[in-house]
């Protein structure tokens, strides 16, 4: 069986990263490949910036060879539209780490780059159902493409701005990554800050696991 993450926009290195921490969480038996919007932004931080890849997001998942798909951005872009038009599962990585926060019944908090993508992703989880035990969703102001460029330092001011927002909100004791960049930090963020850090990338290969499986069993 082959898993595809479809990046939505055009940073090779951010999907290449996705590629390699999914690989080595996969079960026996899944193939892990990915796929790199070109014609996407170098980044995704808000709106305007997912209008502009969801038309080369949902190409590249209509034209694929792969039984199931995450969509590799924290926005799940055109995961609605692409849902109306693909047969095979497709997960998003904020849908993922929401339901993975939502299923703990605890209060929880996302942490993502840009002010500009806290509404989207607002909507998103709304629009999910998924927002009864959310606290909230939080800018880092650590732009995307820091993850890429200079990622110790984004590493450490994201540590730094997620433990000012949880001594903030002390009832929480969940934090949720909320962009792709951020996959494969989630130890070293539960290290430093003694919380329960959800992944992106781990959440979303977990969720489309158990929608391969129920896609399976429907089948027989």
């Amino acid at each position: 069986m082959k898993l595809c993450f479809v990046n939505p926009n055009s940073t090779t290195e951010m999907t290449r990263r996705m590629v390699e921490q999914a690989r080595g969480l996969a079960p026996r038996g899944l193939s892990i490949t990915g796929a790199t919007n070109t014609a996407g932004p170098p980044s995704i931080q808000g709106q305007a910036d997912g209008d502009a890849a969801e038309p080369g997001t949902l190409s590249l998942l209509a034209a694929g060879d792969f039984d199931l798909a995450v969509i590799g951005c924290f926005d799940d872009t055109g995961l609605p539209v692409a849902r109306t038009r693909c047969a095979i599962p497709i997960v998003g990585l904020g849908e993922a780490s929401f339901q993975r926060g939502h299923d703990q019944a605890e209060p929880f908090i996302v942490l993502t780059t840009s002010e500009l993508s806290v509404p989207v992703l607002e909507a998103n989880i709304a629009s999910y159902g998924l927002h009864r035990h959310c606290i909230g969703i939080f800018a880092s102001g650590v732009p995307v493409l820091d993850f890429e460029h200079d990622r110790a330092n984004a590493r450490d001011r994201l540590i730094s701005e997620a433990r000012r927002l949880c001594t903030e909100h002390g009832q929480t004791r969940t934090l949720a990554l909320g962009c792709a960049g951020m996959g494969g930090l989630a130890t070293e963020l539960t290290e430093a800050l003694g919380l329960t850090v959800i992944d992106p990338i781990e959440a979303a290969l977990a969720v489309a696991c158990q929608r391969l499986q129920r896609a399976r069993e429907h089948s027989h």
